[in-house]
This record gives structure tokens, C-alpha cells and sequence, in this order.
């Protein structure tokens, strides 16, 4: 048995507007840190697959441009095939802006201790909804890698389908579940001490200091503060933050799933909470969550998807920024403008911001009060 151990990280292709730029540019730079952890952990020359990768230098990379329209699947079994990568780690590029080298090397090690003794293993963040992963014996998985439309369910379908024993690397309140999606994901990562020395350079932006991440973080900090938390709020990043806080938690969790279970695709996204922003209209919807709490972070997809069809990337992150005037849709220019001068401070984005982003700001809050150094 041949023993190849090796890395790969996608990266989407380049888009043209100003709010998109801004998550690009976060994404180059957290491919490129990620691929100098990979090497600190013990994996030479990690790949970097996509579209467009003129901005590559010679970083210690190897450049894989696609060739042809992508498709996930066929994309990551295509690499399995040409490099005999076994065992293979797979990250998005935007999957572990926290995750640390000695995970990896951890990782890594457990994959090779498999591999050695013939055994089917993935190591994930998350079986049902996984962001990176790696597997043993990985040409074997071939047929049913290349079948996947998406990284998210390729863990489970390892796990179901081709007999794979599945171990989770993070524990499940760990700030390294945070990936970079959206505006939002940004603003949060970059107040974490974890971010690294590229990624932090490239959030230097003033797009993100329009966003309310600081004067959450200083809401979460002070005792009694009370705190609303608005769509897919996963349970677990909810009991994490109550744990690090002394504040006063009101959660309205809706639509979770919706993406894996494809309702948002037949249309069938129902949201109360959009019920009610349509009787009171925006600016009164505010108006009455402030009077209950005194800052929110707001799941806006499931607002989005209960009205219709998702609005486009470029207009979600405008939504983000809380910049109305790059909207067309009244709708959601109006509510973006309401959100903007709302009499709280409301932190707009997807669903990281209720999951994986709750966990980042539980860590931060939890050092900020034992005065741990480089959190001041």
C-alpha cells in the first residue's frame, strides 16, 4: 500500500462587486494561511484548486486551475485520481479560519494510523453538515465522492454508503466551526485573537466597521445586557453563549435546515418572525425587539427565503453591510435601511452568525473576563 498523504482547498471564482471583493479577498487569505498550517502540521505543498489563480504566487502551493465547469464531486475525485492522494484532507477555503495547526497535525496523524492499518476513516468538523474533511483510502470512494454536489453531506454519505467510521475533531462549542461566508463572518473572525497574521490584514476594510461585531462583543461583556438571537440558532452556539455571558438570552430559532433538507429550492421557507416584520413593517420591528433587547444578530436568509427566491450574493452581502443603497429590491432596501439606524445594535448575516459565529464570541467574551493576555 502506497501511504501519499495530501491537502486540498477550493476557492471559488473571483466576483466583481465591491461587497463580493470584500469576502474574496478574506477567502485568498485565509486559503493561503490555512496552507501554511497544513505544512506546520506536516503535509508538504498543499493544493489549491480553482478558477481563477493569477493572484497564486509561489507560496509553497501547488496550483490546480479548473479546467472544466465545476462540479464539486467530480472536481474532488478528479484530484483523488490524478495526485493518488491517500490519505486526503479536503478544506473550502473559507472552513477553518480558527482552526489550529496541532488539530491538524492531530488530524493528520489519526488518518495515517488508519491508512497504515487498512481502515476507512473520515475526521470531520461536522458529519451531518461538514465544512472540511479528511479519509482513508480515498480511490476507493472514488465513484461516490464524484456523485456529490456539495462538501456538506459527503461525511454522512461516507459514513452511510460506503462504510466509513466517522471521528469528529472539534468539540461540538469550539470556535473553529466558524467558517467565512458572508460580510458578517468577517467582522466576527477578525476581533478573534486565532485570526491569522493574512487573514487579519486583509479585514483591515472600513465595509467592516460598519458592522456591530465590536459593540455586541462589549454588550456580551457587561452583566445583564440582554441579547436577541434571530433564525437558524443552533442550540449548542446558543448554551455556549449563555455559559461564557452573564446576559439575559432571548432566541427565536426557525427553518433550521432548510438548505440541506431543499426547502428553500421548492419554496416552502416559512418564518413567524418574517410574519411579523410584514404586519409591523421594519422600522417598528426594531423599534418593539429593542424594547427587549439591546443588541440582536439576525439570521437574515430565512427572512430572505420566506418571501421568495434568495436575492443574489452581491445583494445578501450589501444586506450585510447595512448598506441599502447597493439594493434594488424594496423589501429588503427598506429593511436593511431599518436595521442601519435601528435604536440597537443589529449584526445582519447567514447562518454562521447564529452557529459557528456564536461560538467565536463565546471564546472571546469567556478570555475577556479572565483578562487572558491578547484579548485587552
Amino acid at each position: 500500500m502506497v501511504i501519499k498523504p495530501g491537502a486540498a482547498i477550493f476557492i471559488g471564482r473571483a466576483r466583481s462587486n465591491v461587497q463580493e471583493q470584500l469576502v474574496d479577498r478574506a477567502l485568498r487569505a485565509a486559503a493561503l494561511d490555512l496552507a501554511d498550517r497544513l505544512r506546520v502540521a506536516g503535509l508538504d505543498a498543499p493544493l489549491i484548486a480553482g478558477p481563477d489563480l493569477e493572484w497564486l504566487a509561489d507560496e509553497g502551493v501547488q496550483r490546480e486551475p479548473d479546467e472544466e465547469p465545476f462540479h464539486f464531486g467530480a472536481r474532488l475525485a478528479q484530484i483523488v485520481t490524478r495526485y493518488s492522494y491517500s490519505p486526503l484532507l479536503y478544506f473550502g477555503a473559507g472552513s477553518a479560519p480558527l482552526l489550529r495547526a496541532e488539530t491538524l497535525a492531530a488530524t493528520l496523524a489519526a488518518l495515517l494510523e488508519a491508512e497504515r492499518a487498512g481502515q476507512r476513516l473520515v475526521v470531520t468538523n461536522n458529519l451531518h453538515s461538514c465544512d472540511w474533511l479528511g479519509l482513508t483510502r480515498a480511490a476507493e470512494a472514488v465513484r461516490l465522492i464524484a456523485r456529490a454536489h456539495r462538501d456538506n453531506g459527503l461525511a454522512w454519505s461516507l459514513q452511510e454508503d460506503a462504510g466509513y467510521r466517522v471521528e469528529i475533531a472539534l468539540p461540538p462549542d469550539s470556535p473553529a466551526q466558524l467558517d467565512l461566508d458572508t460580510p458578517a463572518d468577517l467582522a466576527l473572525v477578525r476581533e478573534h485573537p486565532d485570526c491569522s497574521p493574512g487573514l487579519r490584514a486583509a479585514l483591515d476594510d472600513p465595509l467592516l466597521d460598519r458592522l456591530a461585531a465590536r459593540q455586541l462583543l462589549d454588550l456580551l461583556g457587561t452583566d445583564g445586557s440582554r441579547i436577541a438571537l434571530i433564525g437558524r440558532v443552533s442550540p449548542a452556539a446558543w448554551h455556549a453563549l449563555s455559559r461564557a455571558t452573564r446576559c439575559w438570552i432571548r432566541a427565536f430559532s426557525e427553518e433550521r435546515g432548510m438548505t440541506a433538507s431543499e426547502r428553500v429550492t421548492r419554496g416552502e421557507v416559512r418564518s413567524l418572525i418574517g410574519v411579523l416584520l410584514r404586519e409591523l413593517g421594519p422600522e417598528q420591528f426594531f423599534a418593539e425587539l429593542a424594547m427587549m433587547a439591546d443588541g440582536a444578530i439576525i439570521d437574515t436568509r430565512v427572512l430572505m427565503a420566506s418571501r421568495g427566491p434568495l436575492p443574489d450574493t452581491a445583494t445578501r452581502f450589501a444586506s450585510d453591510l447595512l448598506r441599502p443603497d447597493w439594493i434594488a429590491d424594496p423589501w429588503l432596501r427598506d429593511f436593511t435601511a431599518a436595521a442601519q439606524h435601528a435604536p440597537l445594535p443589529v449584526l445582519l448575516g447567514g447562518h454562521s452568525v447564529v452557529a459557528g459565529g456564536l461560538f467565536a464570541l463565546a471564546e472571546v467574551v469567556r478570555a475577556r473576563r479572565k483578562g487572558s493576555q491578547g484579548y485587552q
